[in-house]
């Protein structure tokens, strides 16, 4: 069952209190930049074709989710702060010269369940049909001894996860019952199979743990832990309580 929460929080720097959850044609290949406005639309008013999920930790600076309706995607006792599902509004068929497109954030502060779960079937389904393939990625420029996917730096990449489609896609481009995968900031995701070495499994984590604490990346910290998929599906979460540590200790 989704657990469905109000958001009676200041999100930021404080700690929360009363916590009650290579390019292609068409591809939404736009860069992650913060939420340029926010939508409050009602009725007839709603074009849900440009309607997607978007997944955020619930101290975002990007999105306002005080009073917000959102579903919890993942908390655990250990995890920094819990990732929300949220949704944003972006036409797809208007990226700019520069590759960007106006994402805004669409309020839910006057809705109610039924109201959300409609939200995201429709946006899960414009998710699904999103050109925003895999690719065989080398994050070092040398070549690495194992297969990983990933796709270009993009506004709804780690959302790809919540996909069944793409996620299978994943399975059959890596020929693997099994995934692991990364989404450690904004706009990123990265897979590999589950059923490889473990040598291969630690330098996959510590590829996760790099995108986490590096500042080569500028996108907001999303998640710390890492999710096994099966089927497409996620079942099962590989904690990492050290890099848990890193962000509330603000080392990052």
């Amino acid at each position: 069952m989704i657990k469905f929460l109000r958001n009676i929080l200041g999100l930021g720097p404080a700690e929360p209190i009363n916590l009650h959850k290579k390019p292609v044609e068409n591809a939404v290949k736009s860069v992650v930049k913060p939420i340029v406005g926010e939508m409050v639309l009602e009725g007839d008013e709603m074009d849900f074709t440009t309607i997607y999920p978007y997944l955020v930790s619930k101290r975002t600076k990007e999105l306002d989710l005080v009073n917000e309706l959102a579903a919890v995607f993942h908390e655990t006792e250990d995890i920094y702060a819990p990732i929300v599902q949220a949704f944003i509004m972006m036409d797809k068929n208007k990226i700019d010269d520069k590759d960007e497109v106006d994402l805004f954030h669409l309020k839910t502060s006057n809705k109610d369940e039924d109201d959300y779960l409609k939200f995201e079937e429709h946006g899960l389904k414009n998710l699904d049909t999103l050109e925003l393939p895999f690719e065989f990625w080398d994050f070092s420029d040398k070549t690495i001894e194992y297969d990983v996917l990933s796709t270009p730096i993009s506004v709804l990449a780690s959302e790809k996860i919540l996909s069944k489609k793409h996620m299978l896609e994943a399975h059959k481009m890596l020929n693997s019952t099994e995934l692991l995968v990364s989404i450690p900031r904004k706009g990123l995701i990265f897979v590999c199979s589950n059923l490889l070495d473990k040598k291969y499994i630690k330098h996959f984590m510590n590829l996760h743990a790099y995108a986490i604490v590096s500042e080569k990346y500028q996108e907001e910290v999303l998640c710390e832990d890492l999710f096994v998929l099966k089927d497409g599906e996620i079942t099962n979460i590989m904690g990492i309580t050290q890099l848990s540590d890193i962000l509330r200790k603000g080392n990052v």
